[in-house]
């Protein structure tokens, strides 16, 4: 180990690691996930009055399938965007971690809310197969070109999602997009050919992707919940360049978990070597939580035992 008065130091494989504090980059994130939830549910408020118009109108499946829709994700975003600001407060008596894995109740909920939802026009669209009812065609595509620009706008807001709450409601938003999207194309097609199926069948389709991607999403969170080990963190790694500090002699315990999907926590207990200063463990912390850092995890509880 080689260590200057910049507190940079040399790992085994010869890599230089700088100090780093990525604490303030994620509470923008989270300030930004907030604001941009907000964004796309007052913009979904808009959505469901153009829609519901939009369904009366035109009498197609999908756009009323979508309505019910609307309604569920106009829940599922107030809900998102009340835990993703309440995910923002500082840590108290109450929450000594703070808040942040109130944005992970936020995307359960909001998966949970959405999945419900598109079972139940999943299998409304099921009944509607062989009784398909024809749509008004032109109707549908202005009703459809009006939503792709509303579902592009929202889309663009959350294009760089950080957060699982701000990721949950990005897959939703993209499905639904995709859905507006082959809508428009169907309605086209009805304006020429009187195939009414085409309708239900869309329906069905996007409703599945969406279904898909939203239990993948829960079941991450799920994971998150349970603490489970970051994938974005190599524990073989970090180990070895862990035990390649000099002063180290061996690591006691290991817990790798992850407060929200961006925040990593380190529990570490490390057995030194004998005829250690108390300046040589000060050394060793500042290198352990600068090597953490360049792994990824922003906090480290680190306890020293001496043979």
């Amino acid at each position: 180990m080689k260590e200057d008065k910049n507190d940079n130091f040399k790992l085994s494989d010869n890599k230089e690691v700088l100090k780093l504090d990525d604490s303030h980059i994620h509470d923008f994130e989270y300030h930004k996930a907030a604001k941009n939830i907000s964004f796309a549910f007052f913009l979904n408020i808009i959505f469901m009055f153009v829609v519901a118009v939009g369904a009366i109108y035109t009498n197609s499946m999908a756009i009323l399938a979508d309505l019910l829709h609307g309604l569920s994700d106009t829940i599922a975003l107030g809900f998102s965007w009340i835990f993703q600001r309440f995910s923002e407060k500082e840590e108290d008596e109450k929450f000594t971690y703070g808040y942040r894995r109130f944005s992970l109740l936020g995307a359960i909920i909001t998966s949970s809310i959405v999945i419900i939802g598109s079972v139940l026009i999943l299998l409304e669209s099921f009944s509607r197969i062989f009784a398909p009812v024809e749509p008004h065609a032109s109707g549908m595509v202005l009703v459809a070109i009006f939503a792709i620009f509303l579902k592009a706008l929202s889309v663009w807001k959350l294009r760089d999602s950080r957060t699982l709450n701000e990721r949950a409601v990005s897959i939703h938003l993209i499905g639904d997009l995709m859905g507006w999207i082959a809508l428009l194309g169907v309605g086209v097609v009805l304006i020429f050919f009187n195939i009414p199926i085409l309708d239900v069948l869309l329906s069905i389709a996007i409703t599945i992707w969406m279904i898909y991607n939203l239990v993948k999403t829960l079941f991450y969170s799920f994971k998150i919940l349970l603490l489970e080990a970051p994938g974005n963190v190599n524990q073989d790694t970090l180990k070895r360049d862990i035990l390649s500090i000099e002063g180290i002699d061996d690591i006691v315990k290991f817990y790798l978990w992850s407060l929200d999907n961006q925040k990593n926590i380190l529990t570490v207990k490390i057995n030194l070597k004998d005829d250690l200063k108390v300046s040589d463990t000060e050394k060793i912390k500042k290198s352990l939580n600068n090597l953490c850092s360049l792994h990824g995890i922003e906090d480290i509880n680190i306890e020293f035992i001496k043979k």
